[in-house]
């Protein structure tokens, strides 16, 4: 059933550590994102989420957006229409250059659970449940000062989903020397409208970083 396929994921055991810009003078070390994410495709699901989150960020081949929206689009169509051999071949295509996507280990766990693989199911819905809480964990997203921090576009909307808010309105605001995005919406439950906040410093340092130069 539909109902049953699209669960949504309690988010538990939120995470309190300090937010940390991380390494960023390139050099490999046990901080590095392909040594973080290599431990964590290893099955090491207690690793640090925020620091693969903002070594992913310092990493050459980071985007600020994230992951392809229209590659999500279709992973995300082919598990509505429960082709999960499908779901998981673009699932497995779209981590293998962004591995901290939230809402692709969401996919992924749908879809090995619905094939009946539940081990790989627990473990994509742990990769999940550790990203977003990394970025839930540290703020309330109600103000400047609390923003929820990210290292792409793709994370703020995953927040949204994963706190059951419609998203309907965004802006772009310069504060006290940070960049922030603000996101508008509508509680699904309970019809009420908020605005949230991030901090997208991160982000917008990647978008200039890999951004070219034209002559």
């Amino acid at each position: 059933m539909i109902g049953r396929l699209l669960f949504t994921f309690v988010l538990i055991v939120l995470a309190t550590a300090a937010y940390s810009q991380g390494p960023r003078n390139g050099t490999p070390d046990q901080g590095s994102y392909d040594i973080i994410a290599l431990k964590l495709k290893a099955g090491d699901t207690k690793i640090d989420f925020r620091a693969l989150r903002v070594a992913y960020a310092d990493s050459k081949d980071a985007l600020a957006a994230g992951s392809s929206h229209m590659t999500r689009r279709a992973m995300n169509t082919a598990l509505l229409n429960r082709q999960f051999d499908a779901t998981i071949r673009i699932g497995l295509d779209i981590l293998r250059t962004v591995y901290i996507s939230p809402d692709t280990h969401a996919a992924l766990s749908n879809a090995y659970r619905e094939s009946g693989d539940t081990q790989k199911a627990e473990f994509h819905k742990t990769v999940y449940l550790g990203l977003v809480n990394s970025i839930i964990g540290a703020g309330d997203g109600k103000a400047p000062e609390t923003a929820y921090h990210v290292v792409t576009t793709e994370e703020e909307y995953a927040v949204m989903r994963a706190l059951g808010l419609s998203v309907w309105g965004q802006e772009m605001i310069n504060h006290a020397g940070r960049w922030y995005e603000t996101l508008s919406a509508t509680n699904t439950k309970t019809n009420q409208t908020m605005k949230v906040w991030f901090n997208i410093d991160i982000p917008r340092s990647v978008h200039t970083r890999t951004a070219v130069v034209k002559p």
